[in-house]
């Protein structure tokens, strides 16, 4: 399986060990419910609700994949590309083919790469980012050149497709779902044509967003994030919020991958222990910050590139008047 998802996957399953020591009381698979000002935590572990206080608490929910409503988006056999790449891990399954891929992120094209690794090759990846956002985010790309590892991966990705031979639509619009029961094919408008390929699983991607449900039920202070089109805590230098109890380190406090979680979540840590005593003197936590924050500016040189090339199509913010917004309905 490690050789399917990639390095990322092998250095998380490092992280995990480090977990396992006794000073660490790790409590996995536990649901979270209720998060109080005071560091009172309500949550639910094997069958039962139980509740824990804390002096400090560092919020880390990651992200969400951000909603992409079009006509049909609610057909059963659509997924996000995030829920196939969780049961390619969590299972290793990989829904039915022939499966399409469509949307904008670079989650499509990692999520591609790992199903051709594992023996399955999409039928098409149907990207729906626009033309005039390569002409937009050719202006952060002198910035981003500071993390050209996070380039090379994605140009690595991207050769390897293309070695798979999987055929990549560009630019696409007007895409429709068809199917009731399930879903059987892929309408969409590319290359001044109308197009429709057939499908028994479609996977679709618009990017991903903090996860703020916490936060935004602590009524904590958040912010309109223009460039990445969502709600965001708003945060000190450590990750501090509003709330002088809680502190947030990760995607969900503004989408920055894995790397750059890692290294604000030390930051959150540093300031934690300094808070409650453990290290006295603010002027060591700061030097110990150092190599963090200079690490966490190289992993952050790229956002402006990926945020105004992958910026969600418009066409995703205002869908035709068919369309169901919400799967309640």
């Amino acid at each position: 399986l490690q050789d399917i998802l990639g390095r990322d996957y092998a250095a998380g399953r490092t992280l995990l060990n480090i977990l396992d020591q006794p000073a660490i009381d790790y409590r996995a698979g536990a649901t979270v419910w209720n998060l109080t000002a005071q560091g009172n935590i309500s949550y639910s572990l094997g069958g039962s609700a139980r509740t824990l206080s804390a002096r400090h608490v560092i919020v880390c929910t990651g992200a969400l994949e951000r909603p992409m409503p079009f006509p049909g988006w609610t057909v059963p056999g659509v997924m996000t590309a995030g829920a196939g790449q969780i049961l390619l891990k969590s299972s290793e399954l990989i829904p039915p083919a022939p499966t399409l891929l469509a949307g904008t992120g670079p989650l499509l094209f990692l999520v591609a790469a790992q199903y051709l690794r594992a023996g399955h090759r999409p039928a098409a990846i149907v990207e729906t980012t626009p033309w005039r956002n390569y002409g937009t985010a050719l202006s952060a790309l002198p910035g981003a050149l500071r993390a050209n590892s996070y380039l090379r991966e994605g140009w690595a990705l991207l050769a390897e497709i293309k070695r798979g031979r999987v055929p990549h639509y560009r630019a696409a619009t007007n895409l429709r779902a068809l199917g009731t029961a399930h879903v059987e094919a892929l309408e969409f408008r590319a290359g001044g044509r109308q197009r429709r390929i057939p499908c028994a699983s479609l996977l679709i991607h618009s990017g991903i967003v903090p996860n703020v449900q916490i936060s935004r039920a602590l009524d904590l202070e958040h912010s309109w994030d223009p460039a990445q089109r969502c709600w965001r805590p708003r945060l000190g230098a450590w990750g501090e919020t509003s709330l002088e109890t809680i502190s947030i380190a990760g995607d969900g406090a503004g989408i920055g991958g894995a790397e750059a979680a890692l290294h604000c979540g030390r930051l959150a840590a540093l300031h934690a222990v300094w808070r409650l005593g453990a290290i006295e003197s603010h002027a060591e936590i700061t030097r110990l910050a150092k190599g963090e924050r200079k690490a966490l500016a190289v992993h952050h040189a790229a956002r402006p590139f990926l945020d105004l090339l992958y910026a969600p199509p418009r066409a995703f913010l205002d869908p035709p008047d068919e369309t169901i917004v919400c799967r309640c309905e």
